[in-house]
C-alpha cells in the first residue's frame, strides 16, 4: 500500500486528498472514486470528541481511529501526526504505531506544544534545530522504506516566506519525502513556494475558512503541489447538512423535502457492503448444516 502511494503521488499531478473524520467517511471518499485518503486531526477531534484543535488529542486516540479508517478502505491513508506527541523519542514511537495501524504516510509538524489548528492566532514553532532531530527520529523509525514522512512547517505566519522554505528545505535533507507549508495566507507565497523550493515534493492543504485561498487543483498542480488535501470539506459539508436538516425539523416538523437530500438506509448499506457480510453469514450457517 506504501508503495501504491508512492506511485500515485508520481502519476498525478496533482493527487487529490479529501480528508475524513472516521471510517464512514472513509468510505464515501473511496466510494467515489479518490485514490488516497487523509484523515484530519481538527476533524476527528471535532467528531470523536467534540474538542477544538488545540492539542487534546493523544497519540493512542489517533491512531485507533487512523487504524479504524484503514481498516475501513482499500485505498492508501495519510494521517496527521501533529507534533508526533513529543520529543524525538516520541516521535520515533509515533511513527511505529501508524505504521503498525497500516497508514501509508502522516505528516508531523514544528509547533510548539501544545499545537494549535494552523489556521487559529497564537502559532508558536520549536527551533529548526529541534524539528531537524525530530525528522531524523521520524525517518530511522520507519520499518517499511515506502512509508511517506511528510515534514510540515507552520512558521510562515510567524518567521516568513524565507524562512518556511528554509524549514522545508532542511527537514527533506534530512529525509523527509515531502514538504508542507501550512497556513499559505495569500496567493503570492502558493506561487513562490514551489519555486523556491523546485524539485521537492510538496503537499498542501486547503480548508474552507481557512488562511490558504481555495485555488483548484489543476492550478495548484500546475504550479508544482504534488499532493492537494482538503482538510475540512467532508466534516464540513457531513455539519452542514446535519445543521440545516434539524435545524427544519424543529421549526416545521418533518417532511420529505428537506432542503438537504438525506442518504437513504439502502445507499448506506450499500457503501457499508452489507450485501458481503450477509452473504458471509448465509455462507457460514449453510456450513454448519
Amino acid at each position: 500500500m506504501n508503495r501504491n502511494l508512492r506511485e500515485l503521488l508520481v502519476n498525478n499531478k496533482p493527487l487529490v486528498v479529501p480528508f475524513a473524520y472516521d471510517a464512514f467517511s472513509a468510505m464515501l471518499i473511496e466510494k467515489a472514486g479518490f485514490e488516497c485518503v487523509g484523515i484530519s486531526g481538527s476533524a476527528v477531534a471535532a467528531s470523536a470528541f467534540g474538542l477544538p484543535d488545540v492539542g487534546l488529542l493523544s497519540r493512542d486516540e489517533v491512531v485507533i481511529q487512523a487504524k479504524r479508517i484503514v481498516e475501513a478502505v482499500n485505498i492508501p491513508v495519510i494521517a496527521d501526526a501533529d507534533t508526533g506527541y513529543g520529543g524525538p523519542l516520541q516521535v520515533a514511537r509515533t511513527v511505529k504505531h501508524f505504521e503498525s495501524a497500516g497508514v501509508s504516510a502522516l505528516f508531523i509538524e514544528d509547533q510548539k506544544d501544545p499545537k494549535l489548528c494552523g489556521h487559529l492566532e497564537g502559532v508558536q514553532v520549536i527551533p529548526k534545530e529541534e524539528m531537524v532531530i525530530k525528522i531524523k527520529a521520524a525517518v530511522g523509525a520507519k520499518k517499511d522504506s515506502d512509508f511517506v514522512v511528510i515534514a510540515r512547517t507552520d512558521s510562515i505566519g510567524i518567521e516568513g516566506l524565507k524562512s518556511a522554505v528554509d524549514r522545508i528545505s532542511s527537514y527533506v535533507t534530512q529525509g523527509a519525502d515531502m514538504g508542507f507549508v501550512s497556513g499559505i495566507a495569500s496567493s503570492n507565497d502558493l506561487k513562490k513556494i514551489p519555486m523556491m523550493l523546485d524539485g521537492i515534493p510538496l503537499m498542501v492543504v486547503l480548508t474552507e475558512g481557512g488562511k490558504t485561498p481555495m485555488v483548484p487543483p489543476d492550478k495548484l498542480g500546475d504550479l508544482g503541489y504534488r499532493l492537494v488535501g482538503y482538510s475540512g470539506l467532508a466534516i464540513g459539508t457531513a455539519g452542514q447538512a446535519v445543521w440545516s436538516n434539524l435545524n427544519e425539523l424543529k421549526k416545521g416538523g418533518y417532511n420529505q423535502n428537506l432542503s438537504t437530500p438525506i442518504m437513504p438506509l439502502d445507499e448506506r448499506n450499500q457503501i457499508l457492503n452489507l450485501e458481503k457480510y450477509q452473504s458471509l453469514e448465509s455462507n457460514l450457517l449453510a456450513d454448519s448444516e
